[in-house]
């Protein structure tokens, strides 16, 4: 894995991303439809190859990075965005000097947010995540 060197003269870009008061556009990732857990398996290791073999050549990368700094709080990191794991992202945030996020969405909300980027619609996530309708448009709220 490449690991952190596809942001190698990017770095504006990205720090315009994560300072931006739009979300993330999830459209163009390459593991769209997927299943999350590929990306967070629950023994937390690493993942698999493959799964990760998706993100090095994945046109919306940077879009998944820049939603996980946004949200995460950086002392309870977990899971693979833009293939970088924890530690990455812990050393992206330092190598960037970014600040430290607001409060950070609840891995509930996260749930949500990336099942509805999947294509799933509002009755199904509900379901999923035994809530009501207006529980995940909350959620779902949290980024728009």
């Amino acid at each position: 894995m490449d690991s952190l060197h596809f942001l190698v003269g990017r770095e504006q870009e990205f720090r315009d991303l994560i300072q931006s008061s739009q979300h993330p556009d999830s459209a163009r990732a390459a593991c769209r439809g997927m299943d999350v857990n590929l990306y967070h398996p629950a023994d937390g290791k690493r993942p698999v190859e493959r799964s990760l073999a998706v993100c090095v050549g994945c046109e919306g990368r940077l879009e998944c990075l820049t939603l996980a700094l946004r949200v995460e709080e950086p002392e309870a990191r977990h899971g693979w965005y833009g293939g970088l794991s924890p530690a990455d992202r812990d050393c992206v945030a330092v190598m960037l000097r970014l600040p430290k996020g607001t409060t950070p969405l609840p891995d509930r909300a996260l749930t949500a947010i990336r099942l509805s980027r999947d294509g799933w619609r509002i009755n199904d996530i509900a379901e999923e995540l035994g809530c009501s309708r207006r529980t995940v448009q909350r959620y779902l709220h949290c980024v728009e």
